[in-house]
C-alpha cells in the first residue's frame, strides 16, 4: 500500500470514528492513533485530575522482545496435554525475564502483586501465599542477588490482602531473601507490605466502607525505565509446580511508559504508608508494612527514563474503593442506564452498585471509562480473553455487605450496539466452575442470557437479540488442546500430589488473561477483568496493528483452535455454504446432470433445494453430489443449505 493510501485509510478510519460534529473539519495533522486518542479523550473528561498519578499517556516506548518475544504467555504449551513444566515455554520465558530485567536494576525495583489468605490461627488450605513463593520468589531474589552485587536497591513490595487478617508476617519473606542473596544483602533496602483498602463483612469499618477493594495489579518495574505487567499472580502451584497450570499473559515495555506505572504504584504507597495498622491483628482494612532499614517509603522517583522505541502508550489505573472517593476536577455527568437491575445480585443484601451507578467511583477509576471507551471505538471486531464477564455474586464469608454486580452494563451496552451493527465479538472465557476458583459463573448461560438481555434492550427483542447473537457472536471457553480436561500429575510446592489423571476429579483448564483487542489495531492488556470488581489495577493501551498480529498469532490464534470445539455460539458455524464448484452435464435433450461441490461451516451435511424438491440430502461437507434433471433447470436459482443451520447460499445453474 502506498503512503498516500495509508494516510487516506488512517483518514477515513479517524473521521468514522469521531463525533458526528467533528466530521468534516479539516484534518490538518492526521493521527496514526485515532483509536487511542478516542479512549485518552474520554479518560481526560472523566478523571482530569488523575493524570500522571492513574492514568498517564506517553511516547518512545517499545514493546520489549530482548528475551525473544514480548509477549509472556504461560504456559504456552498449545496442542499438548499433559503439558509437563518441561514443556512451557513461556512459563520459562516469563520467569527468565523477570530475572533479567530485577537483574539490570541500578537504583529502584517496584512490585505489585496479589497475596492470597495463608493463615489465621492455624494455616488455611490455600494454594498459594501471601507473597511470592516457589519459582517466582526464585526469579525475584535472583534478580536481586544481581543487581545488589553491583548497586544499591530500593526495593518495594505491595501485595493486596482479600483478607488481611490471613497474611502472615513479611519478615520472614525478607530474611528468607536475603540469606539467598548472600554477603550483598545489605546492598538491598526491603519495603514489603500487604494492604485492603476497603472490606465487606465487619462492622464499625474503620477504612473504606463495606465495598471490597485491594491492590490487584501486575507490575515489575525496574528503574523507571522498564515494566513487566498483565494477568499474572506469583502462584508457583497455580502456574509452575501444577499439572494443569493456569492460562495467563504478561508483556515487557521499555521507556517512560514504566515510570507511569511508577507514579501509579507511588499513589497506592502514599495510602499504604498512611493507613499502617499498630498491634491490631484483627484489622480487615489498612495496611502492614514490614522494612529493613528507613521509614516508610511512600514515594520511589528514578530518573527519567531515555526512549526507547516510537510506540505511544496509555497506562489507565483504577483506585478501587477507600483510596479517594471522587476527582473533584471531574465535570463528568453519569449518563443515564436503562434496566440496571438486570445486573443486581440475587442476594438481597447487595450494597449500591458502584460498577454502574456510581458517578464518583467512575471518576477515580478511569479504567472503567477507557475500557467502555475502546469498545465504543470497533467497526469491525473485538476479542475477549478473560477470566469472566460476569460478576460472582458471591459472599467472602461472614455478614458481607456488598456484592459484585452481575456484569458492567455499559461496558455491554457498547458491546450489544456494535453486535447490532455487524461488528464480530469473539469471548474466551475460564471453565465455568473451576475447581481453582479460577471462574465467576457456574455455567456458560449466565453470561450469555445477561449479553442477551441487553441486546434485546436495543433491538427491540428478544427473538431479535438471538439473531444478532447468531450472526455476529462466538463464545467459548478455554481449551489448550483437543482434549475436553487436564491429564498428568504433579506434587506441588506444598507436597500435595495433584492428579489430573483420575477420572473422579477431572482438570479444568483456567483461564486468567486480561486481553482486549479492538479491529486487530488496538489491544489492552493489564490486570483489569472485564467482570465488575472493585479492586486496584493497571493495565496498558497501545495501539499497533503488528503487535496485535503477533498477539493472534502466538495465542489468540491457538487459543480459539482448540476453544470452538467447546463454543456455545461461533457465527462462522451459522455462516451459509461456500459452493466449491457447480457444473452441468447435458444427458439428453431434455435432461442434464448438476454436480456440485459445497463446504459447509458447521461441519455437518448439505442438500440441494429448488421449487419443491429437495436432492443431494447428507452429502459430506467438501463432496460433491450429483442429481439429474429437466434441462429447464439450466439458469435457474437452487439452494444449497447447510443441513444442521439450514443456513443456505443460492446460486444459478450455469449452461
Amino acid at each position: 500500500m502506498s503512503a498516500v493510501a495509508v494516510t487516506a485509510f488512517i483518514a477515513a478510519v479517524s473521521s468514522s470514528m469521531a463525533p458526528a460534529a467533528e466530521r468534516g473539519v479539516a484534518a490538518a495533522a492526521v493521527s496514526p492513533t485515532p483509536y487511542l486518542d478516542r479512549i485518552e479523550k474520554a479518560v481526560r473528561h472523566v478523571s482530569p485530575g488523575l493524570e500522571h498519578q492513574v492514568w498517564e499517556r506517553t511516547g518512545g516506548n517499545r514493546l520489549d522482545d530482548s528475551a525473544g518475544d514480548w509477549l509472556l504467555q504461560t504456559p504456552q504449551c498449545w496442542g499438548h496435554d499433559p503439558c509437563p513444566r518441561s514443556d512451557r515455554p513461556g512459563t520459562k520465558r516469563l520467569l527468565d525475564k523477570i530475572t533479567a530485567n530485577i537483574g539490570e536494576a541500578s537504583k529502584t525495583v517496584d512490585i505489585t502483586s496479589l497475596g492470597c489468605p495463608e493463615k489465621l490461627i492455624a494455616q488455611l488450605p490455600s494454594p498459594c501465599g501471601t507473597y511470592p513463593d516457589g519459582a517466582f520468589r526464585d526469579a525475584i531474589v535472583a534478580g536481586l542477588k544481581k543487581a545488589a552485587g553491583k548497586h544499591k536497591i530500593i526495593f518495594r513490595m505491595l501485595l493486596g490482602a482479600p483478607v488481611l487478617p490471613a497474611t502472615v508476617n513479611g519478615d520472614d519473606w525478607i530474611k528468607a531473601a536475603k540469606k539467598t542473596i548472600g554477603s550483598s544483602a545489605g546492598n538491598v533496602e526491603f519495603h514489603v507490605a500487604t494492604m485492603t483498602t476497603s472490606y465487606a463483612g465487619t462492622p464499625l469499618v474503620p477504612k473504606g466502607g463495606y465495598t471490597p477493594s485491594w491492590n490487584h495489579s501486575k507490575l515489575i518495574v525496574v528503574d523507571g525505565r522498564t515494566v513487566i505487567t498483565g494477568g499474572v499472580n506469583t502462584y508457583t502451584n497455580n502456574y509452575v509446580q501444577t499439572p494443569k497450570p493456569v492460562t495467563d499473559m504478561m508483556m515487557a515495555i521499555r521507556g517512560p511508559a514504566a515510570m507511569s506505572a511508577t507514579g501509579y504504584i507511588n499513589r497506592l504507597w502514599d495510602w499504604t504508608c498512611a493507613n499502617r495498622n499498630k498491634l491490631n491483628w484483627l484489622a480487615t482494612t489498612g495496611s502492614w508494612v514490614y522494612q529493613s532499614g528507613g521509614g516508610c517509603v511512600s514515594r520511589l522517583r528514578p530518573p527519567a527514563a531515555a526512549k526507547a522505541g516510537d510506540l505511544d502508550m496509555l497506562e489507565v489505573g483504577g483506585l478501587g474503593v477507600g483510596i479517594q472517593a471522587k476527582d473533584p476536577s471531574s465535570t463528568y455527568q453519569l449518563p443515564a442506564l436503562k434496566r440496571p437491575e438486570d445486573a443486581k445480585c440475587d442476594l438481597s443484601y447487595a450494597d449500591k452498585d458502584v460498577v454502574n451507578l456510581d458517578r464518583d467511583y467512575q471518576t477515580v477509576n478511569p479504567e472503567e471509562t477507557a475500557l467502555r471507551e475502546m469498545v465504543a471505538t470497533a467497526t469491525r471486531s473485538i476479542v475477549f480473553s478473560q477470566q469472566d464477564l460476569y460478576g460472582w455474586c458471591a459472599a467472602i464469608g461472614g455478614p458481607i455487605k456488598a456484592v459484585q454486580p452481575l456484569g458492567d452494563l455499559r461496558l455491554l451496552d457498547n458491546v450489544a450496539a456494535k453486535m447490532i451493527k455487524g461488528v464480530k465479538v469473539r469471548i474466551v472465557i475460564s471453565t465455568p466452575g473451576n475447581e481453582d476458583s479460577y471462574s465467576t459463573m457456574k455455567n456458560m448461560g449466565q453470561f450469555s442470557n445477561l449479553l442477551r438481555k441487553r441486546i434485546a434492550l436495543q433491538a427491540g427483542s428478544d427473538r431479535a437479540a438471538d439473531t444478532v447473537m447468531r450472526d455476529t457472536l462466538q463464545y467459548a471457553s478455554l481449551r489448550s488442546s483437543d482434549k475436553p480436561y487436564w491429564k498428568g500429575k504433579a506434587t506441588d510446592d506444598r507436597g500435595k500430589v495433584i492428579d489430573c489423571d483420575d477420572a473422579k476429579k477431572p482438570c479444568t483448564y483456567a483461564q486468567h488473561t486480561k486481553l482486549v483487542v479492538v479491529d486487530d489495531r488496538v489491544f489492552y492488556l493489564g490486570s483489569k477483568n472485564a467482570y465488575p470488581a472493585f479492586l486496584q489495577d493497571d493495565g496498558y493501551f497501545i495501539e499497533n496493528p503488528a503487535a496485535v498480529a503477533h498477539l493472534e498469532k502466538e495465542f489468540l490464534d491457538p487459543q480459539w483452535k482448540y476453544s470452538k470445539a467447546d463454543a456455545t455460539y461461533d457465527w462462522e458455524r451459522f455462516l451459509p455454504p461456500t459452493v466449491q464448484s457447480i457444473h452441468t452435464e447435458r444427458k439428453s435433450s431434455k435432461k442434464v446432470k448438476v454436480t456440485v461441490q459445497a463446504l459447509t461451516h458447521s461441519g455437518d451435511d448439505f442438500m440441494v433445494a429448488y421449487g419443491d424438491k429437495v436432492e443431494c440430502r447428507h452429502t459430506k461437507s467438501g463432496h460433491q453430489c450429483s442429481f439429474e434433471e429437466d434441462a429447464s433447470i439450466v439458469g435457474k436459482k437452487i439452494d444449497i443449505v447447510d443441513e444442521k443451520t439450514l443456513r443456505w447460499t443460492q446460486r444459478e445453474v450455469p449452461r
